[in-house]
């Protein structure tokens, strides 16, 4: 029974992904909006288009039914689990977290909901085509089967405007000769390799690698990696035996590490014939030799350091992080091509398949095996099963290998009714592209891996390297330099502090240069040929108007405003009127006169008015002449009966 699991996951399968793969973004919560009418769906169904140079973060949803039905068939099955075995081809500078960290969902059981979130920054624009390998488990019927698909999913990343270098850094890209430039490399790790130019000089140390094969070329291969995981060379799998093979690599001052790899796991030796290897650098001085007897087992490590004291130069490097001297004046392009490649298992081939596996029922009525492989280590996956055939090809696999990664295969026959005979396990370390023979418990499979390139990167900066600098003394150490001293810059006997420009009109005053801040000492602090504002010498006192003692000739204020010595009662008609308050202190008083509202001394015809203005008041009434809160014709009769009087 077939069940068509890549038309029934399609959408969300490039939400889920290995932890340990990645693992640098934050975490997501589901969008429990995002429905799902009886098939996957993926919310949203497009993934945002990201810009290269710019951060890009987004999260996306699926949703999983427990029971879909294949349309192709009709058949109803549930979905087990869906496994993230491997992702590729994700956006160089991105990567996935998903919400569960091992990879593994089981929609059957009511794990329907999950999320990722896709962060990072990419560095290169392009359409990518994310490539996703699943194993599936679905029943139907009772029956289960696991289903191993391959998705391709695209993402699109804009070209930004900004430009700029994605690859490296550098400390310095001007200065006198001999300029010494410290280059850092910002694409690192497994898979990367590095193609400098330095537009003329050249910095590092030859280092020469001599291998004597055995009898069993095709087993050995070799790598050197950098102290960042980057590999700086590799080689092998070999095709003559007993052949002497030399490869020279050109490296910078740092810490690397040799890795000999043997496919079957006894080194380089069998039957008398032992194979050698020597790795020694630029002044023969040898940094790794094989062990005696050649037994390395399925590998042999071996770190060295190249110190910058020991580097004797004069090869063009390949390695991480360089620094280089620039040694003549001139203007220099230094270039980088950052090469991105991944391995890949694209093929198994049993050779030869170890007995046991003809005891079992299946056998006595069939009378061949049913071969399949698990794979263990840094990646999991597990084959379909091939019937009736001993020796099988397993071809159309597509299943990403680490650099140096560890990996094991086991091998099974598969039986319906008694339990699966295990017919052994192989161990590989995957170095370099090739075909491989491994072998274990007499099972012996030939492992096809490519390599292909994922991503490239070129970037150039100018490095200009002057013989001598015109620049002008700077005495007092404020950035602007004296016109009438110039100095060479790149005189190494020169000792005089300088500045790249001449502008300033008093070297020997760190406080008068161009825009600078008044410092009211009577002396021109910006340049500008004038004394003034807060240039002028300082003349403390209050600056405050409205103080008693404000100083209009003051330009600093000293903190001694005071406000009391002419505080008052500034109105005339207040009884205790100060004419020579000049700040009112709400002090004021005056003689209470009933019916005298403007205080003028007088009941008159204008306090009448006011009264009238507020007649018909009910509440807080401040005409009120009666006492009840109210203006009222009661309060009309209290006012007119004192009509006229002059207040005491």
């Amino acid at each position: 029974m077939i069940f068509n699991i890549k038309r029934l996951l399609g959408a969300v399968a490039i939400l889920m992904v290995t932890a340990s793969a990645f693992s640098q973004c934050t975490s997501c919560l589901p969008d429990y909006t995002c429905v799902a009418n009886g098939y996957p769906v993926l919310c949203p169904q497009l993934l945002p288009d990201g810009t290269t140079g710019i951060v890009y973060e987004t999260t996306a949803t699926f949703n999983m039914p427990g029971t879909v039905t294949d349309p192709g068939s009709g058949v109803e099955a549930s979905l087990e689990s869906v496994t993230i075995t491997s992702i590729t081809g994700l956006p160089y500078g991105l990567t996935l977290t998903p919400s569960n960290p091992d990879g593994v969902y089981y929609p059957a059981a009511g794990e329907n909901f999950g999320c990722a979130t896709i962060c990072g920054t990419p560095l290169a624009a392009g359409q990518y085509f994310v490539n996703i390998n699943v194993t599936v488990v679905a029943s139907a019927f009772g029956f289960s089967q696991t289903v191993n698909e391959s998705f391709s999913l695209p993402l699109t990343i804009l070209q930004g405007a900004g430009g700029g270098n994605a690859s490296f850094s550098t400390s310095e890209t001007t200065g006198c000769a001999p300029l010494t430039v410290d280059v850092t490399n910002t694409i690192t790790g497994p898979g990367v390799s590095y193609t400098w130019d330095f537009g003329g000089p050249s910095s590092g140390t030859s280092l020469a690698f001599d291998i004597l094969t055995d009898d069993y070329p095709g087993e050995t291969t070799w790598l050197i990696t950098d102290e960042t995981g980057g590999i700086v060379m590799s080689g092998g799998p070999y095709a003559l035996g007993q052949t002497l093979y030399s490869e020279i690599i050109c490296v910078g001052p740092g810490n690397y590490t040799l890795s000999v790899n043997d496919s079957y796991g006894d080194g380089m030796q069998y039957g008398g014939v032992i194979g050698n290897y020597v790795l020694t650098d630029g002044a023969g001085v040898i940094l790794a030799e094989i062990v005696a007897g050649g037994n390395f087992g399925a590998q042999g490590l071996h770190p060295f350091t190249i110190a910058p004291s020991s580097a004797p130069g004069g090869c063009i490097l390949t390695t991480s992080n360089p620094t280089i001297v620039y040694d003549t004046p001139g203007t220099y392009n230094l270039s980088l091509t950052t090469t991105v490649t991944e391995l890949t298992l694209i093929g198994l081939n049993i050779t030869t398949l170890a007995g046991g596996w003809d005891g079992d029922v299946e056998e006595f009525f069939w009378g061949a095996p049913d071969p399949f492989f698990v794979m263990g280590g840094d990646a999991s996956y597990t084959s379909d099963w091939v019937g009736d055939v001993e020796t099988p090809n397993f071809t159309g696999l597509s299943i990403p290998l680490n650099y140096g990664g560890m990996y094991s295969f086991s091998f099974y026959d598969e039986d319906d009714v008694s339990a699966n005979d295990f017919l052994g396990t192989a161990n590989f370390v995957a170095s370099a592209p090739g075909e491989y023979t491994i072998n274990g418990g007499g099972t012996t499979a030939i492992l096809s891996i490519i390599e292909t390139v994922s991503a490239e990167f070129v970037d150039t900066e100018v490095i200009i390297v002057f013989e001598s600098l015109d620049v002008w003394a700077d005495i007092d150490g404020d950035g602007y330099g004296d016109l009438s001293m110039p100095v060479n810059g790149c005189d190494p006997m020169n000792t005089t502090p300088y500045a790249f420009n001449s502008e300033d009109c008093n070297d020997a005053d760190a406080l008068m240069f161009p825009g600078g801040a008044g410092t009211f000492s009577g002396i021109d602090n910006d340049c500008n040929s004038l004394v003034e504002g807060d240039e002028l010498m300082a003349v403390e006192g209050c600056m405050d108007v409205a103080s008693c003692n404000f100083n209009a000739e003051a330009n600093v204020d000293d903190g001694s405003c005071e406000y009391v010595s002419c505080a008052g009662c500034t109105d005339p008609l207040a009884i205790n009127y100060n004419p020579t308050a000049t700040l009112a202190d709400g002090s004021c008083e005056y003689t209470v006169c009933l019916g005298d509202f403007n205080n003028d001394g007088v009941v008159t015809v204008s306090d009448l008015l006011e009264l009238l203005s507020s007649f018909g008041c009910t509440s807080n009434c401040a005409n009120d002449l009666t006492g009840d809160n109210l203006v009222t014709v009661a309060d009309l009769l209290q006012i007119l009966s004192v009509f006229g009087l002059d207040c005491p």
